[in-house]
């Protein structure tokens, strides 16, 4: 991987990223004790962290949140920190928490470079066969050095594992989210969804489908719309050295003003993403994920209509 790296030494930025990577590469695994103390048996059994880097090329930059399209392609060095705890409680209750950071440079567009901070908070208690889950998290990201949004969103999950091979689960959430580069944007979500799994051998070969209902309501009128979602997932384990998902999305935004377009009446998005994912484990420790996404977003808006590609590949070491 060095020597994979070492042509591309150009620039300060780079350099950075081949650090990462390097370091990632020449990380000693974190070696098992054979007797472990019960307090490392206890952390290692609630805590899950692993750490992440790698590469991505998208053939059309663009910032969703802002309806802003580039039309021009950049290649970008990813890296993130992936903590979650979990901790059983007396009387059937679980409390988990978890954070999550993400960070995209690219080389030559660097107004789209992606800072991400994630952190959620839950409490479930088991109810017969039904789990109640109520959950608080919120995200903070910067675009180009700049912060760009921040959210909070509290939820409430009913789940059930109806028996070996069905498992469904269904939300209610309230999201906020303030844009600081448009204010005018600031909404508030309403959300409901609904996802069923079937496993036809566990969890290593499955199916799942999934609906969400979300009501949007921004700071402007004009930024207001009600979408559907729809989802399809496959998951299959080939064998013990690949696993390979494949998911299918669909959403229709209708917008509620008939000022969202000026010329084609009220706005109407109909969204449509493609995704394969391959995760390909070297050790107990180490992945690889080779991701393939293409993204069809149609709207009789002409600045948000495009379609576009997005390739990744990442290394990933589990510590915890």
């Amino acid at each position: 991987m060095t020597l994979l790296f070492a042509s591309h030494l150009l620039s300060a930025r780079r350099r950075r990223w081949v650090l990462l990577l390097s370091l990632l590469c020449a990380m000693p695994l974190v070696p098992r004790a054979e007797e472990p103390t019960p307090f490392w048996s206890e952390v290692r059994e609630s805590v899950d962290l692993s750490v992440s880097a790698g590469a991505r090329h998208e053939d059309n930059l663009v910032v969703e949140e802002l309806d802003s399209v580039s039309r021009e392609s950049g290649s970008a060095w990813v890296g993130s920190v992936d903590l979650d705890l979990e901790h059983e409680l007396a009387g059937g209750r679980e409390l988990g928490a978890g954070y999550f950071m993400e960070q995209r440079t690219f080389e030559q567009h660097p107004e789209y470079d992606l800072g991400l901070h994630y952190g959620y908070g839950d409490l479930s208690q088991r109810l017969g066969p039904v789990r109640v889950t109520t959950r608080l998290d919120g995200s903070v990201a910067y675009l180009g050095g700049t912060r760009l949004l921040e959210n909070r969103q509290i939820g409430m999950e009913l789940s059930s594992l109806v028996n070996r091979s069905l498992y469904v689960r269904g939300e209610l959430s309230f999201k906020q989210t303030d844009l600081l580069q448009a204010p005018e944007r600031n909404n508030d979500d309403t959300r409901t969804q609904l996802a069923g799994y079937y496993f036809l051998d566990g969890t290593s070969h499955y199916v799942s489908a999934n609906y969400r209902f979300s009501a949007k309501r921004a700071q402007q009128f004009r930024f207001d719309y009600d979408a559907h979602r729809f989802g399809l997932l496959y998951n299959r384990r080939l064998s013990s050295w690949a696993t390979l998902k494949l998911d299918w999305r669909y959403e229709e935004r209708q917008y509620l003003s008939d000022t969202s377009t000026t010329a084609n009446g009220v706005r109407l998005d109909e969204r449509q993403r493609w995704r394969a994912r391959l995760e390909v484990p070297f050790t107990e420790r180490w992945e690889l994920e080779l991701r393939y996404e293409h993204r069809d977003y149609a709207s009789n808006l002409d600045s948000v209509d495009y379609t576009d590609n997005r390739l990744e590949a990442r290394l990933t070491l589990e510590l915890l």
